[in-house]
């Protein structure tokens, strides 16, 4: 990818905050202070104030000793704050010559802000995937902006009120795409974007925008597809290890994560640490395929158990520091993950984004979905027309969607976790429910790609799983225990790489099934013994839906009822209750919506 700067990333990291008031008295000092105070944990090593009125800007700083350079990097026209890898240095000559466009010269991870001294106009960026966050607010001339949510609320005129306009997105996805949260006086800048906000209000472009492959562009040559695969990670993996902080690879025993840590090896002369995690009581465990991943490279495994129990006192704490409401349980286990090896590791190299970059998961099932699609859009007109009205009344949704607009059709992308009519019974006010949002939702992101099927289904679930939830909650939970994670599957040069290929050779057609990540796979053939390589890859654990029946009934009845009584402005109490009763009694497994609601309220109740 042109332009890219190809160096290592370094350790440079830290929270970035600040207020601008365009008109009127300069920004408070003290109220800075206390927004700094607020992203301190991003950045717990140095920090700085910036006065430069209108703005007062505030920097947090977490660096090695080798560091040369450090956030903030003032030059004669723009202020550079940074929260990522190192590069940000850079920006500040380069946003001057390039404008918006600098950004893609940036192949880590980063949230920018940048003061424009001349104009008065501040600039908020993150970086293409959305590895980092950033939250503003914006009252009449004032504006503030922080790496963490809450630490806006501690500026009296941005309030904690929810966004009740917001609740149908949370309660159909379980949480809210970029730029909005559930918070009626905060916005995020999405993934890949930058706002621009001055004197006359917010603006918010797209700086990201790969070439995809479309139908008209040649196929390239499986082979070639493998080695640019190969070569290219390997490449991102390099700029990520080259580092004097002990680090570590998150193995998971599944393909990315393994990937990882044979170029790592391969790097490094010798494989780095690595850390799995594993639930006690878990049935389902298969936490030995990760170590045996470890043991072909001859790694330092370390297994960290974690138990339900573990989980149910991590929910306050981890609820804080994730800002938006836990999004799947997942970021329980995760933030007890790195409570146990943050003394031992301070950067972690994660496989997170391969699924959604290369088509893992339940891809493979979709494409099989989307073949019978195609095979009744080979009929004639008429016995096309006929077959897929036949198909709708008889229930078969996925014959009846035409193949070109599959994903959109099927509402494809994120989580589903509340139905419409679901959403009509909780939701105090009906009007809320707003039918059609998932298509509202969801239709926008399928119009920003023009490829084929299978590259726009994962097109939408990087622009809102991937962001929203994966990397929402790593970063987070990571962030609170001083941990930063680097995620080479989300390198800019790769996911530009990635964008190119066509989705059929992503999840590429083998006898009657498909084959997900067919390129990584293949490059990674005669590296691991093909029962690792050919596993299906493992969910990280979560609590089950018989947990919560079981051990786990008197946290599910104690949170339920605070639901019932802190949410029930927004929720009917009754049917929280009812939802709950019915799960208990095994008529139904309501468990990712109950766990929806509980982590909204305490979510709700850490803004307190």
């Amino acid at each position: 990818m042109d332009g890219l700067h190809c160096c290592e990333l370094g350790e440079i990291l830290g929270g970035i905050a600040g207020i601008v008031h365009f008109k009127g008295e300069p920004p408070d000092r003290d109220q800075v202070m206390q927004l700094s105070t607020g992203v301190a944990h991003r950045g717990p090593d140095d920090k700085a104030l910036i006065s430069t009125p209108p703005a007062v800007l505030a920097q947090r700083i977490y660096a090695s000793d080798h560091d040369t350079v450090r956030p903030p990097f003032d030059g004669e026209r723009y202020i550079v704050l940074w929260d990522g890898d190192a590069g940000g240095d850079r920006l500040s000559d380069d946003f001057a010559k390039e404008g918006i466009a600098a950004f893609k010269r940036q192949n880590g991870s980063f949230t920018a802000a940048i003061w424009d001294k001349r104009d008065g106009v501040l600039w908020l960026a993150r970086d293409a995937a959305g590895t980092r966050p950033v939250f503003f607010a914006r009252s009449g001339n004032k504006v503030a902006f922080a790496s963490v949510m809450q630490s806006l609320l501690r500026l009296p005129w941005v309030s904690s009120e929810i966004a009740s306009d917001h609740l149908a997105e949370y309660l159909s996805f379980r949480y809210t795409h970029a730029p909005r949260t559930l918070l009626r006086d905060v916005m995020t800048v999405p993934p890949g974007h930058v706002a621009r906000i001055g004197p006359s209000g917010v603006r918010i472009d797209r700086w990201w925008s790969p070439n995809w492959w479309t139908p008209d562009d040649p196929v390239p040559e499986f082979p070639m597809i493998v080695d640019r695969i190969d070569t290219t990670l390997r490449r991102a993996i390099e700029r990520r290890i080259r580092t004097d902080q002990p680090t570590g690879i998150l193995l998971s025993g599944g393909l990315d994560s393994a990937a990882i840590l044979h170029h790592a090896s391969a790097l490094s002369g010798s494989a780095l640490p690595t850390y799995t995690v594993t639930m006690v009581g878990d049935r389902t465990d298969e936490s030995a395929f990760a170590g045996r991943v470890a043991k072909t490279y001859g790694a330092n495994h370390t297994l960290v158990s974690v138990s339900n129990e573990d989980l149910v006192n991590t929910v306050e704490e981890a609820s804080r520091h994730m800002g938006q409401p836990l999004p799947s349980a997942a970021a329980l286990v995760q933030f007890c993950l790195f409570k146990q090896i943050q003394a031992d590791v301070k950067i972690l190299l994660s496989g997170a984004g391969g699924d959604e970059v290369l088509g893992g998961r339940t891809m493979p099932q979709i494409a099989h979905r989307l073949r019978r699609s195609r095979t009744i859009g080979k009929l004639p007109g008429p016995a096309r027309t006929v077959s897929r009205g036949l198909a709708k009344r008889a229930g078969f949704s996925d014959l009846a969607s035409p193949a070109a607009y599959f994903g959109l059709e099927r509402k494809i992308g994120g989580s589903r976790v509340f139905g419409v009519e679901e959403r009509v019974d909780i939701l105090q006010d009906p009007a809320m429910a707003r039918p059609g949002i998932r298509v509202a939702i969801l239709e926008p992101f399928y119009q920003e790609v023009a490829s084929d099927p299978i590259n726009e289904m994962l097109h939408v679930w990087q622009r809102g799983w991937l962001s929203e939830d994966v990397l929402a909650r790593t970063d987070a939970m990571a962030a609170a225990n001083r941990i930063h994670t680097r995620f080479p599957l989300l390198d800019a040069e790769f996911l530009a790489l990635a964008a190119e290929i066509p989705g059929p050779e992503k999840c590429r057609r083998k006898g009657v099934g498909f084959i997900s990540k067919a390129p990584l796979r293949a490059a990674m053939q005669g590296r691991l013994p093909d029962r690792l390589l050919n596993r299906p890859k493992r969910a990280e654990p979560t609590p089950m839906a018989t947990w919560l029946r079981g051990p786990g009934e008197q946290f599910l009845k104690d949170r339920i009822e605070a639901t019932a009584d802190r949410c029930a402005d927004l929720f009917v109490p009754a049917v929280l209750r009812d939802k709950m009763n019915v799960h208990l009694r095994g008529e139904a497994d309501h468990a990712v919506q109950l766990w929806t609601l509980v982590m909204f309220d305490a979510w709700r109740a850490s803004l307190d």
